[in-house]
């Protein structure tokens, strides 16, 4: 525990000055005047400095290992920024750490996060597929960046996250002792941040739509509280999913502009490189572009279109080296006639199997089964509770609809119930997509909280505002506040419970570590590789591994696995 505090010292330092500079591209001169007064607070400005380094980390791996080189180039670059941004008298608000605490219960609440979240980044249940083949593609970025296709040595290898090129820029492998997995923690204490600016509802009395999703935000990262040990995509993509359907509410809530929205709509390209099932979120771009074609700012849209291939191209072209496919294991847009190209019939499997897992099956024809069969065995699997927010998310759409289709064509409608609305449709979207595709709980976990918030938070808290009687309207949003309250101490009293339970686990050192295995060596080539004994994890430290000895690729380069695999 005690040692994620330095690491996350230091991510925190790194981000925030990269994430400031990214801000300062798209804000100009505004940025400065935009800082600790309610438009970026200082987890924004770490969340945009997270997929900027992101972004560095994909980068670099396409020529080198990231590791004590990428790091060195980093703090470098950072040192660089800081020096020229001071010079500059408007940028020194940068330096006044005063200017991001809004108030001094709010700094308590950060540092008790610091430690809880640290404490929970420490042990706890460590994902089966971070043995399977998390840890090994941190590692191989660690070593050696990006090798020609790798998903033939491992098909789980081809399922690229950039959230793997970030685990390794801050594993500190390279210092010889662990592998650190602790950005997971750091992004989800960034969202806790956020998602605890809705202690305002206690002040203000009034309960808000992006007061809800804070409040299943809460939940999820409660969910994931002895999950995030853990490096796997899905809690960074879930978490980036929550934050920026929080950023466009927050926005429209607040009227911002479309420089504004245009950062969260390019984290929500982030998002897509996190794991492809969080794509529909991009749909929110429209926001900021409908902005920008009215106010004839072309050239801030060709800025943003540049942002966007500086995010997404890294991702795709590590795609491509890896699979020789652009989304494996999807088999669509197959534009390239490369030798290491993972066969099709490998990739259609694969993409069953996923399919099929995520409905509840384990054979993977399950993948073929019509909605009407699949659906009711998925969901009769539910917990209760997942039951119930599924179907308070599917009822909330419903009102959703109804509502909007009743004030369709009405004039003199604002600005920001736009943004809400369009909001609220690509959470529907996303969610919907999720469900069609492998609705496995873990991977839409913030779908199936989010929904609900936020379709029935749009379609009612109006109404409330509308009510004549100020006394009653007081009475409401004090009762809707007051419930917030009693949810918010009942999820940390759990979280509590879960603390006192786990103290005898020790971690308060050194963080819990990937798993270890019984393993034998096999030969590819003139090399060997380890496998397991039984089952097919190897955990991170067998190095490269194999699921199993049944099935081994062909080297380019019988003595250098780095030249690459071929089927």
């Amino acid at each position: 525990m005690l040692s994620i505090l330095p690491i996350w010292a230091y991510i925190f330092l790194t981000v925030f000055i990269t994430g400031y500079a990214f801000l300062l591209v798209f804000e100009g001169r505004n940025l400065p005047g935009k800082i600790g007064s309610g438009s970026y607070h200082v987890e924004d400005i770490c969340m945009a400095g997270i997929m900027a380094v992101t972004v560095y980390a994909q980068i670099f791996s396409l020529f080198a290992g990231v590791g004590l080189v990428a790091n060195i180039v980093l703090v470098t670059f950072c040192i660089v920024l800081s020096v020229f941004l001071f010079r500059k008298k408007e940028n020194r608000c940068l330096f006044d750490v005063k200017r991001f605490i809004d108030k001094n219960y709010f700094l308590i609440f950060v540092l008790c996060a610091v430690l809880v979240m640290a404490y929970g980044s420490s042990r706890g249940y460590f994902h089966y597929d971070s043995d399977l083949y998390h840890g090994q593609a941190i590692h191989w970025i660690e070593d050696y960046g990006v090798v020609k296709g790798l998903g033939n040595l491992h098909g789980r290898l081809g399922y690229n996250s950039s959230s793997f090129a970030l685990s390794a820029l801050y594993s500190f492998a390279f210092l010889g002792g662990l592998s650190y997995h602790t950005c997971a923690g750091f992004m989800a204490l960034l969202t806790l941040v956020s998602c605890g600016r809705i202690a305002r509802v206690f002040k203000d009395k009034k309960v808000k739509v992006s007061d809800l999703v804070r409040a299943a935000g809460i939940w999820y990262i409660c969910n994931i509280y002895d999950e995030m040990v853990s490096p796997a995509s899905d809690y960074f993509t879930m978490l980036a999913f929550i934050y920026i359907v929080i950023r466009f509410l927050d926005g429209a809530e607040k009227k911002e502009d479309a420089d504004f929205y245009g950062i969260y709509a390019l984290m929500a390209f982030f998002g897509l490189t996190l794991k492809l099932s969080v794509g529909p979120l991009v749909i929110l771009t429209f926001v900021p572009l409908a902005m920008l074609i009215t106010q004839k700012r072309y050239s801030k849209i060709a800025v943003c279109g540049a942002a966007v291939l500086v995010i997404i191209l890294p991702f795709l072209t590590r795609n491509m080296i890896i699979s020789g496919r652009l989304f494996y294991p999807s088999t669509a847009l197959d534009v390239f006639n490369v030798d290491w190209k993972i066969p099709e019939e490998a990739a259609r499997s694969d993409s069953a199997y996923i399919i099929a897992f995520g409905r509840g099956y384990s054979s993977m024809d399950a993948a073929s089964l019509p909605f009407s069969e699949w659906f009711s065995n998925w969901y009769f699997a539910l917990d209760k509770i997942w039951k119930m927010l599924f179907y308070g998310g599917v009822m909330g759409s419903i009102f959703w609809i109804i509502d909007r289709l009743k004030e369709f064509g009405k004039k003199n409608k604002k600005e920001e119930d736009y943004v809400t609305d369009f909001t609220v449709f690509a959470v529907i979207v996303s969610s919907a997509f999720w469900l069609m595709s492998s609705p496995l709980v873990r991977y839409g976990q913030g779908y199936l909280l989010v929904l609900p918030a936020i379709t029935w938070g749009r379609a009612f808290l109006p109404l409330f505002d509308r009510i004549g009687n100020e006394k009653i309207r007081k009475i409401i949003n004090g009762a809707m506040a007051a419930f917030i309250g009693l949810f918010i101490i009942y999820k940390a009293a759990m979280t509590g419970m879960y603390i006192k339970d786990t103290r005898y686990m020790g971690y308060y050192l050194r963080p819990q570590d990937y798993g270890r295995y019984e393993t034998h060596l096999v030969s590819i080539g003139n090399l060997s590789v380890y496998a397991p004994d039984s089952g097919d994890r190897t955990g991170y430290y067998d190095f490269p591994s194999v699921p199993s000895d049944q099935y081994l690729p062909q080297l380019y380069d019988p003595d250098d696995m780095t030249k690459g695999f071929k089927p």
